[in-house]
């Protein structure tokens, strides 16, 4: 029996005795260790080496307080009396600020024994933004993994590891682009009434165009999925995954949210420009800003809660777009000179990352190049509405 499909805080004493008892042995995708890690130098390097070579290989888990030999279960003899807290902080710490990028998603749970001691798991996601260095004495050290166990990465684990981050990144590219000019064509779940511009928002998880995330549609209906610009929505199921749509109304445009089966999320809005009296189309930051955090704050929250991990791209578009005036706020405060209406009939902006899951506050830092990108286009050095610490603080 393998605890991989096991939720980590729900693993027993019972799991990990079955390990033992099914003689599961160390390899690719696990790991025995019967002291804790040390605070010392063999000890880091050893801990980092580990969690490092899982996340660059296939993830997996470190199981401290079994013994082994010949990489073989053969007691669960735990680990301290006590509580482990402060020796998983201290493991948290280490991996924080001795691994380059950060791996994001790595959980240590504590599992209480009948003899009174405890065992540690260690769970590290595979990671979608390979290699991650493990960094001792200022060296950048790389390690994968094989049924043998850890070892140093050699050239060819190590351009793989590269391709598919970088693979990654030219699929989620790809998608948006087509989605955009599918969506111009009017290729779309619902009808966009209108020759307006229509915004889309595409929120894809770095495990999306692997086959390790097939979300069911029922755990996303039951998530607080509401589409760009909408008052209100409607939901069912479709053929993608699940839909959520918001009919055109006097304080909404039509539009809509799609959940795919593989995790990404793809938001609509049509007809997001205003014309004003001399029959000029523009569109204000202010008001793109408020709808794209909304939305995004929403949707990063229902991934988080069915179990999709990060890191994730987001991605902003919009299509139809030409002769449009980008303005700052309806409130009318603009810079010293306003460039001319976009020429291309494409909106694209800067793709950013979310490492990990935070709170609102996060994930409008997290969205500050996008933001800047689009008061660019209406004459402004960047966003007017983040304060000198970075918060989104729009003016009143």
């Amino acid at each position: 029996m393998s605890i991989t499909n096991i939720d980590l805080q729900s693993v027993t004493e019972a799991d990990l005795e079955d390990l033992r008892n099914n003689g599961v042995s160390e390899g690719i995708l696990i790991e025995y260790k019967r002291d804790l890690y040390k605070p010392t130098p063999d000890d880091k390097r050893e801990f980092l080496k580990d969690v490092s070579s899982f996340a660059n290989t296939a993830g997996g888990h470190i199981v401290v307080g079994m013994d082994a030999k010949d990489g073989l279960p053969t007691n669960l003899s735990g680990v301290g009396g006590g509580g482990l807290d402060a020796e998983i902080l201290r493991l948290e710490n280490l991996l924080r600020d001795c691994v380059e990028p950060r791996i994001v998603g790595v959980r240590m749970q504590p599992v209480s024994l009948s003899s009174g001691r405890n065992a540690l798991v260690i769970r590290a996601p595979k990671s979608w933004n390979p290699p991650h260095a493990a960094v001792v004495n200022q060296t950048r050290l790389f390690y994968a993994r094989n049924s043998a166990g850890a070892h140093h990465a050699s050239v060819d684990e190590l351009r793989a590891m590269f391709t598919a981050g970088a693979t990654f990144l030219d699929r989620a590219r790809e998608f948006h682009s087509r989605r955009l000019e599918q969506i111009h064509g009017d290729d779309t779940p619902i009808h966009f009434p209108g020759e307006g511009g229509r915004l889309v928002l595409h929120i894809i998880p770095f495990s999306a165009f692997s086959n390790e995330t097939m979300l069911d549609p029922k755990m996303m209906q039951r998530e607080n999925m509401p589409p760009l610009w909408s008052t209100g929505y409607t939901g069912g199921y479709n053929v993608d995954g699940y839909l959520t749509t918001c009919e055109r109304g006097q304080q909404s445009c039509a539009s809509y949210l799609q959940a795919f089966r593989n995790g990404i999320i793809e938001s609509a809005a049509g007809d997001v420009r205003e014309r004003n009296a001399q029959g000029t189309w523009q569109l204000y930051a202010t008001t793109v800003e408020s709808e794209v955090i909304s939305n995004a704050v929403s949707s990063i929250t229902a991934l988080s809660n069915v179990g999709v991990s990060p890191p994730m791209l987001i991605l902003l578009g919009g299509v139809r777009m030409h002769q449009t005036k980008m303005r700052g706020s309806p409130m009318g405060f603009g810079p010293s000179s306003i460039p001319p209406p976009l020429r291309n009939p494409e909106l694209r902006l800067p793709a950013v990352t979310v490492d990990g899951y935070g709170d609102r506050k996060d994930y409008c830092k997290a969205l500050t190049q996008i933001f800047d990108a689009l008061w660019n286009a209406g004459g402004y050095p960047g966003s007017q509405s983040y304060d000198v610490a970075g918060n989104w603080n729009p003016r009143p």
